[in-house]
């Protein structure tokens, strides 16, 4: 994917803090699972790591840790730009993998060696591509030139990144994406991408 901009944009992408899934080990998937009190510092630290800094939209998936972190960042750095909540950010589907261990749900199916396979009753790796790349065109219709802040999942973050950049594609298929990863990607007027990773502890990443 190589999308042409009209202006040079930037668009940060940040993973939603720990929730309380992330601290028991399992898989929230598209459940609404809030943050933990470590979720919330979490969110403080990606803003302190993002700084003062003017954003003229915001998109946020709309499960609820995703709402969470948004949230506290637009009130850490007190923000003033509108925020639109998306499902196309949402996390993948595990359908009936939902709420196991992640041990188990990877060993059953590892989605980054098989992206065309479903979970069953849910979605496979290639189902999540095309809703985050419907998000994505959207994005750069509407919001093309300005500086963007996304709020996602582990999953639809690395999906992001991958089409955003995929000159580095592999490499951001295989990154381990922490509670707190702050990434910032740059599209000039040709469309042509630099992903930079702020910050990303390993912490809380798969």
């Amino acid at each position: 994917m190589n999308p042409v901009v009209e202006s040079c944009t930037e668009i940060y992408l940040i993973r939603h803090g720990q929730s309380v899934h992330n601290q028991e080990q399992t898989i929230a998937g598209q459940l609404d699972s809030e943050l933990t009190p470590l979720g919330f510092e979490d969110a403080r630290s990606v803003a302190a790591a993002i700084g003062p800094r003017d954003f003229e939209v915001i998109y946020s998936s709309d499960l609820l840790r995703a709402r969470q972190t948004a949230e506290t960042v637009i009130n850490t750095l007190q923000l003033n730009c509108p925020l639109y909540f998306s499902p196309l950010l949402r996390e993948l589907n595990y359908g009936r993998f939902t709420e196991r261990s992640v041990v188990e749900t990877f060993q059953f199916l590892n989605y980054k060696r098989v992206p065309h396979e479903r979970y069953p009753e849910g979605e496979s790796f290639q189902d999540l591509q095309e809703r985050v790349g419907q998000f994505l065109s959207q994005l750069l219709e509407e919001s093309a030139g300005r500086r963007i802040l996304v709020t996602a999942h582990a999953g639809s973050i690395r999906l992001l990144a991958m089409l955003l950049d995929p000159a580095h594609k592999q490499e951001h298929l295989e990154r381990a994406y922490g509670n707190r990863f702050l990434g910032k990607a740059v599209l000039d007027e040709n469309g042509l991408v630099l992903l930079e990773v702020i910050q990303n502890p390993e912490r809380g990443g798969f």
